[in-house]
């Protein structure tokens, strides 16, 4: 359907052009090492050199990512958010993959799907429920799929991405980050355990291969003539009486039934949009426009950002005071083709 030369496309992984922007973008992130221990700023110190190993791994595809460092860190509840760190070597290939391979993902991706696309935000999620709310769509269902990034399927996934992605280098390196080991890090040391499922929560490219998998949530949806709303995971159905909401939700449940998830009955409602609702944090409600009643959107007051969440320190430098000094296109003796 997307089909591109597989030479043509692998190449655009590593040229300079994509491998430059892809440092660009790791280069702003966290400064944490992964499991060989290589911070950002050590990276860049060989900036050059390390950009030309890897440009040359991947020309003759012999590059294969490391194991990915498993670490929690606190969130403002007193809980702790898993989290998975890729070498800075991973997440720029990682990032260079997403840059060559998201165009041509995202352009079969239904209207409906709001979240990690260029484009598209919270607000035209919040857009869309309005809309449909407003002709006559006021019966919500509320719905939570449990676990939803942890009980991904990866083979399923892959399945999916074979479909639209002929390249077969390409195809390997995805299937190689699909499956790498986590080296989980504690107190007592560190072990390797394989992970059956799920996306890393901290990858690159995870919000792609969720929206992949979604995506077929979506198909499913429409071909049933179904109203909804999604942003990542989190989904809004919009229905015309309370027994077609009831209608709904069933079938939600047969669809992620076959992607291999489940409905969190707990956090799943259904309710009438007459009392506003929240969505994606963000409060709508039913205001008086003459003679009639339409839902809009009540921002939020702004109050001051809150401290983003914190890892363990890796250096006293951090990413953000890098000087953007070596890496250019036109120092390389080899360009890629």
């Amino acid at each position: 359907m997307f089909g591109i030369g597989a030479s043509q496309l692998y190449q655009q992984v590593y040229s300079d052009t994509t491998l430059t922007e892809a440092w660009r973008r790791v280069r702003v992130g966290t400064d944490q090492a992964g499991v060989d221990g290589v911070t950002v700023v050590q990276f860049q110190a060989r900036l050059f050199a390390n950009l030309k190993a890897l440009q040359s791994l991947l020309q003759q595809r012999r590059y294969h990512p490391q194991a990915v460092k498993r670490l929690s860190i606190p969130k403002p509840d007193g809980t702790r958010r898993p989290l998975g760190i890729l070498t800075v070597a991973d997440r720029i290939v990682q990032r260079a993959v997403s840059l060559t391979i998201e165009p041509l993902f995202d352009a079969g991706f239904e209207a409906c799907s709001h979240g990690f696309r260029k484009r598209r935000s919270v607000h035209t999620a919040l857009d869309q429920v309005v809309r449909l709310i407003n002709q006559g769509y006021g019966w919500v269902v509320d719905l939570d799929i449990a676990q939803c990034f942890d009980r991904i399927n990866t083979v399923l996934l892959f399945t999916f991405i074979k479909e639209q992605l002929k390249d077969a280098e390409l195809r390997r390196i995805v299937w190689a980050c699909l499956e790498a080991e986590t080296v989980a890090v504690e107190r007592q040391g560190r072990w390797r355990s394989p992970e059956a499922r799920g996306l890393l929560q901290g990858g690159i490219l995870s919000p792609l291969f969720a929206n992949v998998y979604l995506d077929r949530f979506d198909k499913m949806a429409l071909k049933q003539g179904l109203k909804h709303v999604r942003y990542a995971d989190d989904c809004l159905f919009c229905c015309r009486s309370q027994a077609e909401a009831e209608a709904a939700l069933g079938q939600a449940r047969t669809f992620l039934a076959r992607l291999d998830l489940e409905i969190n009955p707990r956090k799943t409602t259904i309710y009438h949009a007459e009392k506003g609702l929240y969505y994606l944090g963000e409060r709508l409600l039913l205001k008086k426009r003459g003679p009639y009643e339409e839902l809009v959107h009540v921002p939020r007051p702004r109050t001051p950002k809150a401290a983003p969440l914190a890892l363990p320190a890796a250096t006293a430098t951090t990413a953000a005071t890098l000087e953007d000094d070596a890496w250019e296109p036109s120092m390389s003796p080899n360009r890629a083709p």
